[in-house]
């Protein structure tokens, strides 16, 4: 993971990451940063929700927040020229970090770089097998009959717009976990281009 995330970590290295959530929700309030919520395209998972959880902070940057609204609707125009339903949302399942929150992932062994652009609000996190039918949870940690239901193509259709978003050189992407029940995909936004235009 250091090696993979080279390139975007030298795109932040310059940004302080933040220190406490009372950062994150002054910059919230200057307007620096973006809540995000569900949309017909994306939907945060369940501990986005929980107010006792505080290391889950549902907050991007301006442009990382467009990025991902980017993301999720290149992902459905695909989907819709494949047949697939428009029920299906992708799960997120990371945004902003607390420098705090990563190096307890550090520390418990986690693929968790120290300066890693989600402490500076510029990467979120994909489920990479999983996703939600509507507000129904498909995954292979909480689905018994996951095999029957889940459709690969969601997935790879993902993987196809983040590798054509990283070849415009809007984003670097990598894939976490991959071949496990905690795959995901990884996205950071490139400082190069802006995407404030669409929030």
């Amino acid at each position: 993971v250091r090696k993979l995330s080279e390139e975007e970590r030298a795109w932040w290295a310059s940004v302080p990451p933040y220190e406490t959530n009372d950062e994150i929700l002054r910059d919230f309030e200057k307007g620096a940063l973006m809540k995000i919520e569900d949309d017909g395209n994306l939907k945060l998972i369940m501990r986005f929700s929980n107010q006792e959880l505080e290391d889950w902070q549902p907050y991007l940057s301006e442009g990382a927040a467009a990025l991902l609204r980017e993301v999720g609707e290149r992902w459905r125009e695909k989907m819709k020229a494949a047949g697939l339903p428009d029920d299906i949302r992708l799960a997120v399942t990371s945004l902003v970090r607390t420098k705090k929150y990563q190096e307890k992932l550090i520390a418990a062994g986690k693929l968790a770089m120290p300066d890693s652009p989600h402490t500076k609000g510029q990467s979120f996190d994909l489920d990479g097998c999983g996703y939600y039918i509507e507000d129904s949870v498909v995954n292979p940690r909480q689905c018994e009959n996951y095999q029957e239901i889940y459709k690969p193509l969601v997935h790879q259709i993902l993987k196809e717009v983040l590798e054509e978003m990283k070849n415009e050189d809007l984003l670097h992407y990598i894939q976490e976990h991959e071949n496990t029940t905690s795959k995901c995909f990884h996205a950071t936004r490139n400082p190069d281009y802006s995407f404030s235009e669409n929030v």
